[in-house]
């Protein structure tokens, strides 16, 4: 355990978990990962944010009284809609269906921000199970959270979808590291060919070089039968293949983060402030909005600035970091 008296972060490390495309196993690994992270005696809570296809209560057998639904319809607040889960997580459950974040409504958008800040300051991790693929949603979470830990198999599908992805994320100027873990891989050598597969051709047509292994899981038939059973494999099979995989996924990461320093800036702050950045670069025409309209690009600044103002989205700490860019451009020049 570290020696909390000498690192205590302030906010939860937040790790956004996608994928390139649906099948892959990203809401198992979500799921085992979690608890993994409990089990070494970390305060995690799991958020479900998948609003087109929710399915972490399936894969548990867990049956909420309250969802996210809930949260944004009925006025319950983000403690009430909390679910414990097994292994001693926290599990905030999605609701299928729900609107996409970028569609909701000013207030719901401030709501979830505020939200989100008061789960950084209660847990030591939150993990968020992201839908599959480039919808603005997912990637807006993905360009929000600190760390984004990419599900990918072999198949070629897989690595063209995750591939397309990062390109997306790409032209939306995103910067950090991706840490990957090979999926249902037949072996250690098979993950370790995949994976270099699909980082050289990061490498060389997206000049993306932040690509890390995090790990691997084998192809475990154990899996498929706890998802039948909707019971976590960490839990029923601790013994298995697959389980030892995603406890040395666990450890590696926390290896890492143990010797990495804490973002200053919480996971709230960044997915507000990126609502707000996204809308100025398709103004200026730097990316190409995912979901294009043919007035997308037709606003004027004085429109944008009221609407965005609207949002309820201009916060402090971004002109604070703005300010403090530009200061020290100066400085150097």
């Amino acid at each position: 355990m570290p020696d909390n008296k000498k690192y205590k972060p302030d906010f939860a490390r937040v790790i956004a978990i996608s994928s390139g495309k649906g099948g892959v196993g990203k809401s198992t690994l979500a799921v085992n990962l979690s608890i993994a992270l409990s089990n070494a005696g970390k305060k995690v809570c799991l958020f479900d944010a998948d609003t087109n296809l929710a399915n972490i209560n399936i894969l548990l057998g867990i049956v909420p009284s309250q969802t996210l639904e809930h949260f944004f319809n009925n006025d319950r607040s983000i403690n009430e809609i909390i679910t414990p889960g097994p292994g001693g997580i926290d599990i905030i459950c999605g609701a299928s269906g729900v609107a996409d974040f970028i569609q909701f409504s000013p207030l719901q958008q401030k709501k979830l921000i505020q939200a989100l800040r008061l789960l950084e300051e209660n847990y030591q991790y939150l993990l968020i199970d992201t839908a599959a693929g480039i919808d603005e949603t997912n990637i807006s979470l993905i360009l929000a959270a600190p760390y984004l830990l990419l599900t990918i198999t072999g198949e070629p599908t897989s690595l063209t979808d995750a591939f397309s992805l990062l390109r997306v994320l790409k032209k939306h100027h995103f910067q950090r590291p991706i840490l990957v873990v090979v999926n249902m891989s037949a072996s250690r050598k098979s993950a370790q060919v995949t994976f270099k597969r699909f980082k050289m051709a990061v490498n060389k047509y997206l000049s993306i070089t932040q690509v890390y292994l995090a790990g691997y899981i084998i192809d475990d038939k154990n899996i498929p039968i706890s998802i039948v059973k909707q019971q976590a494999i960490l839990l029923s099979e601790p013994d298995s293949p697959s389980s030892q995989c995603i406890n040395n996924v666990c450890r590696r990461l926390l290896t890492s983060f143990e010797k990495s320093k804490q973002l200053a800036t919480p996971f709230s702050d960044y997915f507000s402030e990126q609502v707000l950045l996204d809308d100025i670069d398709m103004f200026k025409g730097n990316i190409e909005p995912i979901s294009s309209s043919s007035n997308s690009l037709q606003t004027e600044p004085a429109e944008l600035e009221s609407g965005l103002k609207q949002k309820g989205l201009l916060r402090a700490s971004y002109y604070a970091r703005l300010l403090g860019k530009i200061s020290s451009q100066d400085t150097c020049t």
